[in-house]
């Protein structure tokens, strides 16, 4: 018997640790059984310590004597979550026994073409500087039902096609008859440029091949004037493309045009950029610029999290889902933004600007609902050493009050709340933090907390 360790940047979601765990048993022939109740994700405390693990219930798996959950961060471009097969935890930064890496998205085709596929694909081609073996998957948790029978758009089909040929797997899309992997490199770049182009004034990504080298084009730069590395989704397409072409046997050169980045960026940032790192892995360079010399990729792919404001949020989440308390809405620092959830378990996306459409929205790190006594609790994560900057933040939640909760959630008591994390402290240093969690997993909760927070600790 051995244990499986599912390490995650994210707040655990039950029904992807479920997905996970069931395409673990496919992959390797074991058989799964899941409790009629479904899961429990619990975080283990130890003398009244939290000892930054969690384990998993609910699950069996054979050959498999427990499951544990760990909070990690990534070095640099890193996948959400990291499926390892050993019987101690692994060691910081450890690589050896990874045997599966999933990236899980929510974003459909309907809600955004670039985002599902381009801004997370740099992660896929970054991976495989640390492991060589490990099956990666991308697993699409359409929370908002979008239609999955129509025929997805050209950049969805186009960026999947890459994500087959590089040997990813699509996870819970049902519309799979639209793709296929890329067999040649003229196949590619024929499927690309034939794609329709942006409007005028945009740089269009388009392959062109000569008998030394392939030139792609594509703004890096935003904004444009910037002359940074800052366009997500163009730095996903690009290091796919440049991954792809390698994987199906370009040896040659590899010039990315028109990308609107500047010498001066470059010579700051000296190599240290996700993009920069996937141009050293794959032979990229970018047209007339001196590419950074003597740079070396991070040393660790991940680290365990023990510094982040998002380790008491995250198990404060953790421990309210076990107990009832209902997900409105999250964003843990670093994780993927979630959606409004309403009563009626509607699936809202919120704006970035308020109604008025001039302030940015400010929105809390957790919204968590209490039914019973119909309390919304809004909670900004924070580190003890930037709590004055959360006291700050939390006066801003007018907005988010006046046009989702008191319209979702009528007649709530809403309760404005700071988590903290970091330091080694015996009490509050606010009457406004909820819970703070010290660098050894002692926790101190607010002693006017509502009665149901209270219990989550007992």
């Amino acid at each position: 018997m051995t244990n499986l360790w599912i390490l995650t940047e994210e707040k655990p979601k039950r029904s992807v640790v479920i997905e996970i765990l069931k395409k673990y048993s496919f992959e390797f022939n074991k058989k799964i059984e899941v409790d009629s109740k479904g899961i429990i994700i619990a975080p283990i405390f130890e003398d009244k310590k939290y000892s930054f693990t969690c384990e998993v219930y609910g699950i069996s798996v054979e050959g498999i004597e427990n499951i544990y959950l760990k909070t990690v961060s990534g070095g640099s471009s890193f996948l959400d979550y990291l499926l390892f097969e050993q019987d101690e935890e692994p060691d910081d930064g450890d690589c050896s026994n990874m045997v599966m890496a999933f990236e899980e998205t929510k974003t459909s085709d309907d809600e955004s073409r670039n985002t599902g596929v381009y801004q997370r694909a740099s992660k896929f081609a970054f991976i495989r500087a640390y492991s060589s073996t490990a099956k990666t998957y991308m697993l699409y948790n359409d929370e908002l039902n979008a239609r999955e029978n129509k025929r997805p758009s050209d950049t969805s089909i186009f960026g999947t096609n890459m994500l087959l040929t590089l040997g990813v797997e699509i996870l819970g899309k049902n519309n799979l008859s639209w793709f296929k992997p890329f067999t040649s490199i003229d196949e590619l770049i024929s499927a690309k440029n034939s794609m329709r182009r942006p409007p005028a004034g945009n740089v269009p990504i388009v392959i062109n091949k000569y008998e030394d080298r392939i030139e792609v084009s594509g703004r890096l730069s935003k904004p444009a004037e910037a002359g940074n590395i800052g366009h997500d989704p163009n730095i996903g397409a690009l290091s796919l493309i440049g991954y792809c072409l390698r994987k199906l046997g370009w040896d040659k050169k590899i010039v990315i045009t028109r990308h609107g980045v500047s010498q001066s960026y470059i010579n700051r940032t000296r190599g240290r950029n996700k993009f920069l790192y996937i141009c050293k892995l794959y032979g990229m360079v970018l047209d007339g610029i001196k590419m950074p010399e003597n740079y070396d990729l991070p040393e660790k792919y991940w680290h365990y999290e023990k510094s982040s404001e998002k380790v008491t949020s995250i198990i404060l989440h953790v421990l309210g889902e076990n107990s009832g308390l209902e997900e409105v809405y999250q964003n843990h620092a670093g994780c993927e933004r979630g959606y409004f959830y309403t009563k009626d378990k509607e699936a809202i996306t919120l704006p970035k600007k308020d109604a008025g459409g001039v302030e940015n929205l400010y929105i809390p790190d957790l919204i968590l609902y209490e039914n019973k006594d119909n309390v919304v609790l809004l909670i900004e994560a924070k580190k003890l050493s930037t709590l004055n900057e959360g006291l700050v933040e939390i006066e801003h939640y007018d907005s988010i009050e006046n046009e989702y909760i008191k319209k979702y959630y009528p007649n709530a008591t809403n309760l404005r709340y700071l988590t903290l994390f970091g330091g080694d402290i015996k009490e509050l240093p606010s009457s406004k933090v909820l819970v703070h969690m010290n660098y050894d997993g002692s926790v101190i909760i607010n002693e006017d907390a509502p009665d149901f927070i209270k219990d989550l600790f007992e």
